[in-house]
């Protein structure tokens, strides 16, 4: 059986559900799998806890931990004792900061030792690789490393961002067989930063097709109530502020609307704010954090998902959007604004609508084309389910992982 260890910044979380979905595909499909992280938190902290309790995925989770001793003198005696036990690879890092050579170095090493027969090392994050990176470069780990680029990891602001950027991934870049990005967008990024056009591979995030499936047919009548619903971080990325203000356009026009918006974060005062100020306390409604569950059934429940992620002040935009996907599969057509990776999500005109980024008047008036036309619903939606299915399967794209773990 063949071991693979996914390195990630932390694990579990609310948010970054693909990433156990894939280790948990992984494991289904008869590896044997680890997961390192630095991060390692409770179960309390996934949208995902019957996934990863039924598949023991934290029973194989492992905090980094270089047991580095407090005690001066203590350190200084273990660190010779380690300098001399893995020397040949201690004098291979010149890069390192002297200091640093001497007092974590020897402990990274020993620990790392562990992994030396892992066969296949899968970054999810480039930011996680970093010390994976350095330990097979000097010849410790002699697994085969492959990156997955998620879309903040391969973001800059500027020139000297970018730079920087490219100085900290060359040795990753280097090490790594394959990187994986999850849209055309985010290839060109990864592009940029140095990533070598031969070893990037496009493999988009696929979703649960067991969980997120909608047999009945969705219909619209035309003069109803219609609920709308978003779902991510409340963060300025996200562009809730536009999706709100498009919300009293249709409000302000006459329309019947309710919009629910599910996710925390920093913004979460600031847009609840807006909403009073706009008068919409009855239109809109901020919920919070939701389980994978919790999510389809909203789904179930909406007619329409508004995904208006934007590019925000630091120049990031949206790399994918797996959820766009998912409520396509659940049958809802998506109005978006055409920002990063998100084009890449939606079939334009057949599983929703396009709209240049912030353009409240045009956001709303797509939505207003939906909700004024039941035949065009009915249709976008089948073609939503269609799309979803025949290009998101999560098991067809983790295959393609798969093969590059060979």
């Amino acid at each position: 059986m063949k071991s693979i260890c996914f390195v990630v910044p932390s694990f579990p979380t609310v948010t970054e559900t693909f990433v156990t979905n894939h280790i948990i595909q992984s494991k289904i499909k008869g590896y044997q799998v680890s997961v390192l992280t630095k991060n390692k938190l409770s179960i309390e902290a996934s949208s995902q806890q019957e996934l990863l309790t039924e598949h023991r995925i934290l029973d194989n989770t492992f905090a980094v931990d270089f047991r580095i001793p407090r005690n001066k003198t203590k350190r200084r005696f273990q660190s010779l004792i380690l300098i001399l036990k893995y020397l040949k690879f201690w004098i291979r890092i010149i890069n390192v900061p002297i200091r640093e050579r001497f007092s974590i170095l020897p402990f990274q090493l020993h620990y790392y030792n562990q992994f030396r027969e892992m066969p296949v090392f899968h970054i999810q994050f480039g930011l996680a690789g970093f010390d994976i990176a350095l330990m097979k470069s000097i010849g410790l780990l002699s697994g085969h490393i492959i990156t997955t680029f998620h879309g903040y990891d391969a973001h800059f602001k500027g020139p000297e961002a970018l730079d920087l950027m490219r100085r900290k991934y060359k040795q990753l870049m280097e090490e790594s067989c394959y990187m994986t990005v999850n849209t055309p967008y985010l290839a060109n990024k990864v592009k940029l930063l140095g990533g070598d056009f031969k070893k990037i591979r496009i493999i988009p995030m696929g979703i649960d097709l067991g969980l997120f499936q909608q047999d009945e047919e969705r219909t619209l009548l035309k003069n109803t109530s219609v609920k709308l619903i978003s779902i991510g971080r409340l963060i300025e990325l996200k562009g809730f502020e536009y999706a709100i203000r498009s919300v009293k356009v249709l409000v302000d026009k006459g329309y019947n609307v309710k919009y629910t918006i599910v996710g925390e974060g920093t913004d979460k005062d600031t847009l609840q704010q807006l909403v009073s100020k706009l008068g919409l306390g009855d239109f809109v409604f901020l919920v919070g954090a939701k389980s994978q569950i919790d999510i389809k059934e909203l789904f179930e429940e909406n007619n329409i998902f508004l995904m208006s992620s934007i590019t925000d002040c630091v120049n990031r935009a949206e790399a994918q959007g797996v959820v766009t996907v998912e409520a396509q599969a659940m049958g809802l057509p998506v109005v978006a604004f055409r920002s990063g990776g998100v084009p890449y999500t939606i079939l334009e005109n057949k599983t929703g609508f396009l709209i240049e980024e912030k353009n409240i008047e045009r956001y709303a008036a797509a939505i207003i084309k939906l909700m004024d036309n039941p035949i065009l619903y009915k249709t976008m939606s089948a073609s939503a389910k269609s799309f979803a299915i025949n290009n998101f399967n999560r098991e067809t794209l983790s295959s393609e992982f798969f093969e590059l773990y060979i």
